[in-house]
């Protein structure tokens, strides 16, 4: 009975783990494994190993000893989403913790088939929370296991408790310890991988915010259409085969019959060689991404070619590269667009894991044609990933490097011959297919010796394009010369508009947090009827964050992927019937998303305040300033220095963006002189400030406060705030003392004054 209910379940449900069944029932397998009754009658399992009797279970009492591992694993369960049960037997653990957690996601994985089979005439797998199964899979091979971590990996969205049998670590060592190896392998790889998703989403925002100074100071590429309309571009990558063609280049270039635009590493191939490209593309948003420009800038060569950028490029980049620059908006980046007002968003460029194919695209909305491809070989050719010239990795060399030999294939050349490449680079020559194909007005031509076909681009060497298309001079050298208009107008508006939006940030978030504790305590109640009058209001609440400018543009690109991960979870969420379980997954999901969305806030709004905003207002006029670490300050009492950074890898120093002085030191006292009219004192509000503050000029006093309580413990304070200011001073010399009258605290930046 119990079994054929069992078998009607699996033929519904899990059609392969039925198949299995059905072709191992008459196996000599079986003789392995007896049900046995324990002394207190319950059935386990004995297994014979090397002609002994093992148990998967105790031999007197497996509920007893299922109650025991309950009780161990109890505080590691609450704290996980997903229980990923590795071998189940008979399943008395496993009945146990879903009675005790029957809202916890799970996962049933049993290494042995006749094992699962001999559980399935035993429990009616059906009394068991099967809303909640995740999956179910039975190892036949190491292939079904690694296509069951394949699809487990794909979709694993929580945090995840391996269970297991500990009989199974004891009878079934060897496949345990393998299985494990891989298991922890997956999650740390996921975990990894989610790091590295976190950490780029924040890197394109950081490069972002670093360059729109620049972007709005510079003119965009597409502002020099005309130039390129109709024109032949050489789109020069750094392949191998591109040691072949220097003095094809260096004859286009002489002649000016074609534009060249170097991309990624090619430039160094290009300068070693005599051949000053056209301009230099560059997006990688890593913090090394200069180094590729390092042999041009050492040289000052920089100053004399153009370089057209990804606005989430590494910042550093654009800080270090003195030539005429000209901007390409990425799809990566959310704050160019939200400042720029004049952005055609048909011009911006969707983000791809090459130059080559970012240059691409740019080259379709300039309307150049023909593009011709020249050293883009998405291949290796003679040992060699790159051009000779380019030297990377410990051994200073242009070889295939071992982790370029991982994920090794073979395609078709552009004669027909097969060529080896990797995984990687063929997934970019795929790409670049793809937008061949969308830009197929543009014709695209493959130079490429040796290199990789490319679906669209018909393969034509270099000399031949010369005879036959590069016939007469195209290029105007001066392109990047011209006036370009002043894209500051509106800032101001965007300025205001973006810090009331934190502000209302903190608000939001605020409500959302007090909405989450009175969940919390409607639930421990059990006020079910309160709880879904509370669930239509948080998602209100929550809809009104994301909202929110400041989340759009500077929260949500960096927490993509835990919106993603949230999304997942809220699926599952809305399906609860249950209100008081309901009640726990929403507060545990989403307090967990707030969390990292405050601390995405802690990061970036330092850098907009003290950075990107000073650095987008006109400057005052008349205004002059004295820094917090002028020596026209003299402090006493006990002050600590404080720095707003950009942290980077470990093995990178941190780039220092602003600098203040802080203190909770009653009495402490910062004196100095000025000489005007006017002055301010600029700094940061907080909760925790005090409101007892104390100006002193020429002996008159007067209070201020820096207090702000809408700005509470967890948030980072409101920097670049004016905390008092006086004008109609006397046009003389002012001494000045500034005191803390309190033990809260007192955030400086600077004083700002004019006569």
């Amino acid at each position: 009975m119990v079994l054929a209910e069992n078998q009607r379940f699996l033929q519904s449900n899990y059609p392969a783990v039925w198949q299995l069944w059905n072709q191992i029932q008459h196996e000599q397998m079986w003789r392995q494994y007896e049900i046995i009754p324990s002394h207190v009658g319950l059935p386990t399992i004995q297994v014979h190993v090397d002609g002994r009797p093992l148990y998967l279970h105790s031999k007197y009492n497996p509920e007893q000893e299922a109650e025991r591992l309950v009780q161990q694993l109890k505080d590691k369960i609450e704290q996980h989403d997903h229980l990923f049960f590795y071998g189940i037997g008979l399943g008395y653990h496993v009945e146990k913790i879903l009675s005790m957690f029957p809202d916890k996601a799970f996962t049933i994985y049993e290494p042995n088939p006749w094992i699962f089979f001999h559980f399935l005439s035993y429990k009616r797998m059906t009394k068991w929370p099967i809303q909640r199964l995740r999956y179910l899979h039975v190892e036949t091979d190491e292939a079904s296991r690694k296509q069951f971590f394949a699809e487990f990996a794909n979709a694993l969205e929580t945090n995840v408790l391996l269970i297991t049998l500990p009989s199974y670590e004891r009878i079934f060592a060897d496949p345990f310890q393998q299985f494990v190896r891989q298991f922890r392998d997956l999650m740390q790889s996921k975990r990894i991988n989610l790091a590295t998703e976190f950490a780029f989403g924040k890197r394109w925002t950081l490069n972002s915010v670093m360059n729109l100074p620049t972007t709005l100071r510079s003119p965009s590429i597409f502002s020099r259409k005309e130039h390129f309309r109709s024109k032949p571009v050489l789109l020069v990558a750094a392949g191998p085969s591109l040691q072949e063609e220097y003095h094809n280049l260096r004859y286009i270039k002489e002649n000016g019959l074609a534009y060249i635009f170097a991309v990624g590493s090619a430039n160094r191939a290009l300068v070693a060689n005599g051949i000053l490209p056209d301009a230099v593309c560059t997006y990688d948003p890593q913090a090394h991404n200069f180094a590729v420009f390092w042999d041009m800038i050492d040289k000052g060569i920089d100053a004399n070619v153009p370089m057209i950028y990804g606005t989430s490029v590494g910042y550093e980049t654009i800080q270090k590269y003195k030539g005429p620059k000209f901007y390409a908006v990425t799809s990566q980046d959310t704050v160019t667009p939200y400042y720029l007002d004049s952005l055609d968003s048909s011009e911006v460029i969707d983000d791809a894991f090459s130059i080559a194919i970012i240059t691409l695209q740019i080259l379709a909305k300039l309307e150049a044609n023909p593009v011709i491809l020249v050293g883009q070989n998405f291949a290796f050719r003679d040992n060699y990933y790159y051009a000779k010239e380019i030297k990377r990795g410990e051994k200073q060399t242009a070889e295939v490097l071992e982790h370029e030999r991982h994920g090794l294939m073979q395609v078709k050349d552009v004669y027909g011959h097969l060529v080896t490449t990797n995984e990687s680079l063929n997934q970019m020559r795929l790409l670049m297919e793809h937008y061949i194909q969308t830009y197929s007005q543009m014709e695209v031509i493959n130079t490429t010796k040796g290199g990789a076909h490319i679906s669209g681009a018909s393969f034509l060497p270099l000399e031949a394009v010369i005879q036959t298309r590069l016939t007469k001079k195209v290029v105007n050298e001066n392109w990047h010369i011209g006036q370009e208009n002043s894209q500051m107008q509106g800032m101001k508006d965007k300025i205001g508009r973006m810090n009331r939006a934190m502000i209302d940030f903190i608000k939001r978030y605020n409500e959302l947090e007090a909405m989450l504790h009175e969940l919390e305590q409607a639930a421990i109640r059990k006020k079910e009827d309160k709880l879904c009058k509370l669930f239509a209001r948080f998602d209100e609440q929550f809809r009104r964050l994301t909202q929110n400018d400041f989340f759009d543009v500077y929260v949500r690109p960096v927490v993509r992927v835990y919106t993603e991960m949230l999304q997942k979870e809220a699926h599952e969420i809305r399906e609860e019937q249950d209100p008081i379980v309901k009640a726990d997954k929403v507060v545990r999901s989403f307090r967990s998303y707030l969390h990292i969305c405050q601390q995405v806030y802690n990061e970036m709004a330092p850098l907009v305040q003290t950075y990107l905003h000073p650095a987008l207002k006109h400057k005052d006029n008349g205004w002059k300033r004295y820094e917090s670490t002028s020596s026209a300050f003299h402090y006493s009492g006990q002050w600590r220095k404080k720095e707003i950074k950009i942290q980077k890898q470990l093995s990178m120093e941190s780039d220092v963006i602003g600098a203040y002085y802080e203190t909770n030191e009653p009495n402490a006292t910062i004196k100095f002189k000025f000489k005007g009219t006017a002055i301010r004192v600029i700094g940061g509000k907080h909760a925790d400030c005090s409101d007892q503050l104390q100006m002193m000029i020429d002996g008159y006093n007067r209070k201020f406060s820096a207090k702000d309580r809408g700005v509470e413990g967890r948030f980072s304070p409101q920097f670049e705030q004016v905390l008092f200011q006086i004008s109609g001073l006397q046009e003389e010399i002012h001494n000045v003392e500034m005191k803390l009258l309190g033990n809260e605290s007192f955030i400086f930046q600077r004083i700002e004054f004019r006569g």
